[in-house]
C-alpha cells in the first residue's frame, strides 16, 4: 500500500460507526478561528470526575446536616464537614493508587461500579473512625449512618452517569482524540499512518496529514503544517526520521518551534532508553519525548480563567484613566487615538495590537527596529503615558478576545531585528516563546526586559527568561509577577 492511498480518506476511512450504522457523517467546515489555547485532554476528564465525586461526598454530607434528611445531627457543622472531607479524601486516593480515574474505565459500568464500591468501603471506614473520634455513641445510630452511605453511592452513581455522558460526547465529537502530524515521507512514516488508521488506535488517533518539504507530491511542505497549526489543533507531531539522521531531527524540531504541540520521534530498539521519563508511544510504537506543549489539559483552563477574570476587573477599574487618557489624546490632534499594529501570537499567528498613541503617525515605520530610547516622534503626552505605562492599558481587550494573556512573553512584530539581522535566526530558540499567548507583563519584563532590545546578549536573556517562565509556570508565579508589575515597574527609568 503506498502512502497516498493511506492518506486517502476514501480507501482507509470506510469503517461504519458501530454506535450510529446508518448515519451519514456531514463534512466538516473549515474555519478560519485561531486554534484554541484550552485543549481537552483526558487528564482534564479525569480531574473532572474526581472533582465531581469529591463534591458529591462532601455534599451529601452538608444536606445531611443541615436538612435533617435522617433525623436530626448527631455531629456539629465542623465535625460533619471534617468527616465529609476525610471521606473524600480517602475515596480519591484509593481510586488514584489502583488506576480508577482513567478515561476509558468511565465507559464501563463493571470497572466504574468495582471502583466506587471499594472506594466507599475504605472511605466509610475512615469516616467511622472519625465520627468514633469525635462522638462515639454516634457509632450506634445505624439508621442514620446507613442512609448516609446510601445516599453518597447514590449521589456517586448520579455523578458517574453525567460524568461518562460527558466524556462520550467529547469522545464522539473527537475532542479527546490526539491530532497527529507526520513529517517525513519514508517507509517509517508508513508504517505508523498505517497503525493510525487501525480500529484499535483511531479512536485515539487522528491523522491530520503528512509533512516532506522533499515529496511534493505525497505530502505537504512543514511550512504548510506551520500554517495549519494557526487555525487548527494539533496536538502530537512525529518526527519520522531514523536517529541516523539526527542532525535533521534537530534541524526539523527547531523549524516547529512555533507549534504548540507534543514533539516526539519513534525509536526503532529503546535500548537503554526503555526506562526512560522520555520514552512514550505512538499507536503502540516506541517513541522519544522531543519536547512537550506547555499548559497542558487543566493548566490551559486556569491560566485562560485567570486572564479573563483579571482583564474584567482591570478594564473596569481603569476605565476612567483609559477615558482621561483617551480624551487627552483626541484634542492634542496629530493622529488616531488607538494605535493598532501587527504582532505575532500563540503558534505564530498574526493579530492587531491595542495600544494608546503615543508617537506621531509615520507609515514607513513598519516596527521591526523596536523601541529606541529617545526617539524624536514621542509626543509630550505620548512620552507621560509611557512613563505610567497607561499607554498599554487597550491591551486587556486583546486579552478579552483571547489574543493575549496577562502575563507572557512580550508580543513582537514580524521581521523583528537585533541590528541587522531577524530575531528568530539572531536567537535560535526565539520561536518556542510563541507556543504560549504573548503577554501584557511578563518574567522577562520584570528581571530587566522593559524597553528596548538593542543588543543581542539582551535579546537571548530575554528569550532565555520568557523559556524560564513557560517551563516553570504555575498560578503563584503569575500572580507573584503581576503583584512585582504594579508595584515596581509600571514607571521607572527602565520604561520609555
Amino acid at each position: 500500500m503506498t502512502l497516498q492511498t493511506l492518506l486517502d480518506p476514501s480507501v482507509v476511512d470506510r469503517r461504519k460507526d458501530r454506535r450510529a450504522p446508518d448515519r451519514r457523517r456531514r463534512p466538516r467546515r473549515t474555519m478560519a478561528a485561531a486554534t484554541p489555547f484550552v485543549r481537552v485532554s483526558m487528564g482534564m476528564m479525569n480531574r473532572m470526575v474526581g472533582a465531581v465525586d469529591a463534591a458529591v461526598i462532601l455534599g451529601v454530607a452538608m444536606a445531611f446536616h443541615y436538612l435533617d434528611i435522617a433525623g436530626p445531627p448527631p455531629l456539629s457543622v465542623w465535625q460533619t464537614i471534617i468527616a465529609g472531607l476525610v471521606g473524600a479524601v480517602v475515596f480519591g486516593t484509593a481510586l488514584t493508587t489502583w488506576g480508577g480515574y482513567r478515561v476509558e474505565r468511565y465507559r464501563r459500568v463493571r470497572g466504574q461500579t468495582i471502583d466506587v464500591l471499594l472506594g466507599m468501603a475504605l472511605a466509610a471506614l475512615a469516616n467511622r473512625a472519625v465520627i468514633w473520634a469525635f462522638e462515639p455513641n454516634v457509632l450506634t445510630a445505624h439508621l442514620w449512618l446507613t442512609t448516609w452511605l446510601l445516599a453518597v453511592l447514590g449521589g456517586l452513581a448520579v455523578g458517574r452517569i453525567g460524568c461518562a455522558a460527558v466524556v462520550d460526547a467529547l469522545w464522539t465529537r473527537g475532542s479527546l482524540r490526539r491530532r497527529v502530524a507526520v513529517v517525513g515521507a519514508n517507509l517509517m512514516a508508513g508504517d505508523l499512518i498505517r497503525r493510525i488508521r487501525q480500529e484499535e488506535w483511531h479512536r485515539d488517533l487522528e491523522l491530520v496529514g503528512l509533512f516532506d518539504d522533499r515529496a511534493p507530491g505525497v505530502a505537504g511542505s512543514v511550512e504548510d503544517l506551520r500554517r495549519l497549526a494557526q487555525t487548527r489543533r494539533v496536538d502530537l507531531i512525529v518526527l519520522a526520521v531514523p536517529w541516523s539522521r539526527s542532525e535533521e531531527i534537530f534541524a526539523l524540531g527547531d523549524r516547529l518551534q512555533w507549534i504548540s504541540a507534543d514533539v516526539v520521534t519513534p525509536l526503532e530498539r529503546p535500548g537503554f532508553l526503555s526506562r526512560s521519563n522520555a520514552l512514550t508511544q505512538v499507536a503502540g510504537l516506541p517513541a522519544l519525548q522531543l519536547t512537550r506543549h506547555p499548559f497542558r489539559g487543566t493548566q490551559g483552563l486556569v491560566k485562560q480563567t485567570q486572564d479573563y477574570v483579571v482583564a474584567a476587573f482591570a478594564v473596569v477599574l481603569t476605565a476612567p484613566i483609559l477615558a482621561m487618557a483617551a480624551a487627552a489624546l483626541a484634542l492634542s490632534g496629530g493622529g488616531p487615538v488607538l494605535f493598532r499594529q501587527d504582532r505575532i501570537g500563540f503558534n505564530g499567528r498574526p493579530f492587531s495590537i491595542y495600544k494608546l498613541r503615543t508617537m506621531t503617525v509615520d507609515p514607513t515605520d513598519d516596527g521591526a527596529g523596536g523601541q529606541v530610547r529617545g526617539n524624536p516622534r514621542v509626543t509630550r503626552l505620548g512620552a507621560l503615558l509611557r512613563r505610567t505605562s497607561i499607554d498599554e492599558l487597550p491591551q486587556l481587550l486583546n486579552v478579552l478576545k483571547g489574543e493575549m494573556s496577562i502575563v507572557g512573553p512580550r508580543p513582537h512584530v514580524a521581521g523583528m531585528r537585533i541590528g541587522s539581522d531577524p530575531y528568530v535566526e539572531a536567537v535560535r530558540t526565539y520561536a518556542a516563546r510563541h507556543q504560549i499567548k504573548p503577554g501584557i507583563t511578563g518574567w522577562a519584563q520584570i528581571n530587566g526586559m522593559r524597553g528596548g532590545i538593542d543588543t543581542l546578549e539582551k535579546a537571548r536573556r530575554g528569550v532565555e527568561l520568557d523559556l524560564d517562565y513557560m517551563r516553570n509556570w504555575s498560578l503563584q508565579l503569575d500572580l507573584s509577577i503581576m503583584a512585582q508589575t504594579l508595584t515596581r515597574h509600571l514607571m521607572g527609568p527602565e520604561v520609555f
